[in-house]
């Protein structure tokens, strides 16, 4: 799975909220557009080449506003560091790219309130509360990317197994590949922790929404939502001969072969990986399916775009809030979604993705997807730890209690004031 950390998480059916009483927000009346005037700053990771057909729409809705676009690539934190400096020095553009989580930045009081903008209200619940701090809404994210089980449709029919309806679907067909010499699933080292967030997201999270989050502050442990998922996979999987000790060795490039090639019969990524396995297998059969539990709970494995704040000192305030309108019009979202190519977290606007990936268009929409990692706050602590943990207990070298007690003592003293 794709690591996009600045990106991600699950529930809740959205209508088109970005129109009210029948007509667009986006493109106001001609008085209205006509109201909004001035120079309005931009700080961007997109450059203005890709970004450009979102300038534009925006200046035909609001011809009176000239914007001032700046771009800093994100590579080598080049984004972070460029905004960090801004934020520090007082001099923040009206509006902003952001990445997750917002925490700081809005207890510091640098970002706007964006609630009761209606490109806001119009998302789904988990797309607002990703960007949210203290009950506000402080950033607006449209789009995510979304992925799932990738299978191989010929394997699958040859063999008389249909898309899951559970867990025990899973491992049933599991065996039924092993008894033929196939691969069930394809993983790499770095990736098998992806199983275990299947099993999280539908038994826990699924239940508690803001487990995740809650680790962040102590008010849950670690192995009160991994623990289980940790245990049922060690039994099921790493037991059970569907993850094996050579999966530790193995590259993403490798496992994206061995399912390309037929030498497994699933694996699990996101739409960036259908490239891949067509220029190793053009005639490659593929579908995909989301992850599923037993009681019927079905989500994506995804994560958020990053977001787009408004400075609190904004110079510029009305065009910055008719900035972000015009992101969340159906206009805006279709040409928005043109420059990400990411699904929308919104119903009822056209936009194109490859066949093999519409039918988990649904899942973006009702933002019924997620990634844990991504709302951790010491991921870059918890997330090593999980990945290296789950190699060592498919190597025989530590146990699923160990880690999660190690896991939940690694919190404990990072929360600490």
């Amino acid at each position: 799975m794709k690591r996009t950390l600045a990106l991600l998480l699950v529930l809740m059916v959205v209508s088109v909220g970005v129109f009210a009483n029948g007509k667009s927000e986006t493109t106001a009346s001609a008085a209205g557009s006509a109201a909004v005037s001035g120079k309005l700053t931009l700080l961007s990771w997109y450059n203005e080449k890709v970004f450009g057909p979102v300038l534009d729409g925006f200046k035909k809705a609001y011809p009176n506003v000239n914007v001032d676009f700046q771009n800093v690539p994100s590579e080598n934190n080049q984004y972070g560091q460029r905004l960090n400096l801004l934020a520090n020095s007082g001099e923040l553009p009206d509006v902003f790219y952001i990445q997750p989580p917002v925490t700081l930045m809005a207890k510091n009081g640098y970002l706007a309130d964006l609630s009761a903008l209606s490109a806001v209200t119009a998302l789904p619940a988990t797309f607002r509360d990703f960007y949210s701090y203290d009950g506000k809404v402080f950033a607006f994210c449209p789009d995510a990317w979304v992925g799932g089980v990738f299978y191989n449709k010929d394997l699958f029919a040859a063999n008389g197994i249909k898309e899951f309806s559970s867990w025990s679907d899973f491992l049933a067909a599991s065996k039924i590949f092993l008894a033929k010499g196939i691969k069930p699933i394809s993983m790499a080292g770095t990736e098998v922790q992806d199983l275990v967030y299947w099993l999280h997201i539908v038994n826990v999270l699924s239940k508690n929404p803001t487990f995740n989050t809650d680790l962040n502050t102590g008010k849950t442990k670690f192995s009160d939502g991994y623990l289980g998922p940790f245990t049922t996979w060690y039994n099921d999987c790493v037991q059970g001969g569907i993850i094996t000790k050579d999966m530790v060795a193995i590259s993403d490039e490798q496992r994206m072969d061995e399912f390309a090639t037929g030498k497994a019969a699933m694996t699990i990524s996101g739409p960036w990986a259908i490239s891949t396995f067509k220029q190793k297998n053009l005639q490659i059969n593929l579908g995909i399916m989301p992850f599923v539990g037993a009681g019927g709970e079905k989500y994506a494995i995804g994560a958020l775009n990053v977001g787009v704040a408004i400075s609190a000192k904004a110079k510029n305030p009305a065009a910055a809030q008719a900035f972000i309108n015009y992101m969340g019009s159906k206009q805006g979202l279709g040409v928005y979604q043109g420059v990400t190519g990411n699904f929308l977290g919104a119903a009822g606007v056209d936009y194109k993705v490859d066949p093999v990936m519409e039918t988990m268009k649904q899942y973006a929409a009702t933002g019924n997807f997620a990634f844990p990692p991504v709302n951790w706050t010491y991921q870059p602590v918890i997330d090593p730890m999980v990945g290296k943990g789950l190699q060592e207990i498919i190597l025989g070298t530590t146990t699923p209690a160990k880690l999660a007690g190690d896991i939940d003592a690694k919190m404990a003293e990072l929360i600490q004031p």
